[in-house]
């Protein structure tokens, strides 16, 4: 009789578990998915956001309707904190748009949000790199020589603004500093229209959309690309950038020796965490710990789609590296567990131009 009983609980057991499974992965039939970029419609992440959520909501057990939302605002803090706030998740909503990285290690006021504590589904990092007007810079190796550039820049926090001062000041340029433009896009059209001499931008949006309306025809050139340094301090090769130098190459070419200083040690110690993870997708905190591996699941599996590399290829010119979501949870921690010693210098860097 006893025998019986277990028999018969285990057969309960295994039944619970094995509906349980089929229920967490029809969970999203029918349903629709709203993805939040915290980026203006038509910029760099709202591209990247878009082109990889029509392929995401194909490897999504159940195939939802994915729609992406944008809600640009507050530095790229805004879609963090409505994610934050979030009280009573339903596992519809995916925050999916660049990482404020130096808000994060500096402990911005206007960043409630701590990503290290939310989960986090996957993420892509971004190669960036610095372009110049040819008018004011005829040539890279002519930029030492030039005064009174004009570098344009996002929030004094964003990493466009704080790598592209930080590689200015390192090599010594006189130049001037305006930030507060709303998004990449923004800027470039102020390079256009001849208000800005300089910009860091994404390699993808230099690739889709610089490159092919000023680099080609003469107006602007290239100058330098940020590297990714890797867990070892080696400087990961970056195949995707063609003939544009690193910067630590073009310093090396136009000194005639290797960088160092203070500003050096900080722009060092960014790039593991700045560059390291950038476009990066997390639910809000007290998600279904099913429902999050099942999207970490899918997650990954886009970034293996051949269509989706080809077509992410055709448009940007390479592939956007992939960041697990453990690779992306040990960075942000490191972000949010900056030394005192460089989050102090790094904030006082940054009330420089606010």
């Amino acid at each position: 009789m006893m025998r019986s009983v277990i028999v018969v609980l285990l057969f309960g057991t295994m039944l619970l578990t094995a509906c349980g499974d089929t229920t967490e992965k029809e969970f999203y039939a029918g349903k629709t998915v709203f993805v939040y970029v915290g980026r203006p419609p038509g910029s760099g992440a709202d591209l990247v956001v878009r082109s990889f959520v029509r392929f995401w909501q194909e490897h999504i057990p159940g195939r939802p309707t994915m729609v992406v939302k944008n809600v640009p605002g507050g530095a790229g803090s805004r879609v963090w904190n409505l994610a934050w706030d979030k009280k009573h998740p339903d596992d519809l909503e995916i925050f999916f748009s660049p990482v404020s990285a130096t808000a994060i290690i500096v402990r911005a006021q206007g960043l409630r949000a701590d990503l290290s504590m939310m989960p986090l589904i996957g993420a892509l990092t971004s190669p960036n790199m610095t372009f110049a007007r040819t008018e004011r810079l005829p040539s890279a190796e002519d930029l030492p020589n030039v005064a009174g550039l004009k570098f344009g820049g996002q929030g004094p926090a964003h990493r466009f603004s704080v790598l592209g001062r930080l590689t200015l000041d390192i090599l010594g340029i006189d130049y001037v500093s305006i930030t507060g433009f709303s998004g990449a896009s923004d800027v470039f059209n102020a390079v256009r229209r001849k208000e800005i001499d300089i910009q860091t931008a994404p390699l993808n949006f230099y690739r889709f959309t610089v490159e092919p309306n000023v680099v080609k025809n003469g107006e602007v050139i290239p100058l330098w690309y940020n590297p990714i340094i890797d867990a070892t301090g080696e400087i990961v090769p970056l195949p995707a950038a063609g003939d544009i130098p690193s910067f630590i190459d073009y310093y090396e070419s136009v000194k005639g020796e290797a960088p160092a200083g203070e500003l050096f040690e900080l722009y060092k110690w960014l790039l593991p965490s700045v560059n390291g993870i950038v476009y990066a997708a997390f639910l809000p905190r007290e998600s279904s710990p099913a429902i999050e591996q099942i999207l970490r699941d899918s997650f990954a599996q886009v970034t293996q789609d051949e269509e989706y590399l080809a077509e992410e290829k055709r448009m940007f010119g390479f592939n956007l590296p992939v960041v697990s979501s453990e690779q992306g949870a040990k960075i942000l921690d490191d972000m949010a567990n900056a030394p005192d010693a460089t989050r102090v210098l790094l904030d006082q860097y940054i009330q420089q131009v606010r």
